[in-house]
């Protein structure tokens, strides 16, 4: 399943980025003038073979609906987890990290786009005892994460998008037990906030 989503992705974007035409594209885009985005969107993966539920916020520029770039937070809710038998207390895994990421929307209409979205960042996961809040063990994690997903535009100001992708996590301590790369499946909801200045701008 892993090496069949890295297969994909990497042949998707790498093979795209071999294209002259898509880096006319993005650089003709930056010529426009910017317009700013939120995305917020819900990444269902795999934390150690158990399903996790990541939860992100990013905000960024969107040039002519072409190319976006800004950061965001991801964060997963914090989840309980099995303790050494010796030890009675019981332990959260807390994982969240910061990303920069870029998109190049290579198909759009006037209601459906798709789009290569590609984020890198770098986070921490860290188990902490419930009950006195004592961090046992904690791990920074360097995250690279591509994918692929569809939006449809819908109400004028807001859309829907969902799609696929893989979390590749490199971490920099091994008493973090966890295994953080795994194949996603990704839900968005966008607020379209350039559509909506614009049309104010024309109404004054």
């Amino acid at each position: 399943m892993r090496t069949f989503f890295i297969s994909i992705l990497s042949f998707f974007i790498f093979s795209s980025q071999g294209n002259a035409q898509l880096f006319d594209s993005i650089r003709t885009s930056l010529d426009y003038k910017p317009k700013f985005l939120v995305k917020f969107d819900t990444r269902n993966s795999f934390i150690s073979n158990q399903y996790a539920k990541i939860h992100g916020i990013k905000v960024g520029l969107s040039f002519n609906k072409t190319t976006n770039i800004g950061l965001g937070y991801h964060w997963m809710p914090k989840r309980s987890i099995e303790s050494d038998p010796q030890n009675l207390n019981k332990i959260d895994l807390k994982f969240g990290y910061a990303i920069a990421f870029f998109e190049y929307n290579f198909y759009k209409s006037k209601r459906w786009s798709a789009e290569i979205p590609v984020q890198i960042g770098l986070g921490k996961a860290q188990y902490t005892d419930a009950d006195f809040g004592v961090t046992k063990a904690s791990s920074w994690i360097i995250i690279y994460e591509p994918a692929m997903t569809i939006e449809y535009k819908f109400l004028r100001y807001f859309g829907l998008g969902g799609g696929v992708g893989f979390r590749l996590a490199i971490k920099t301590d091994q008493q973090i037990n966890e295994s953080f790369s795994a194949p996603e499946y990704i839900l968005r909801v966008k607020i379209y906030f350039g559509d909506i200045y614009k049309e104010e701008i024309l109404k004054k």
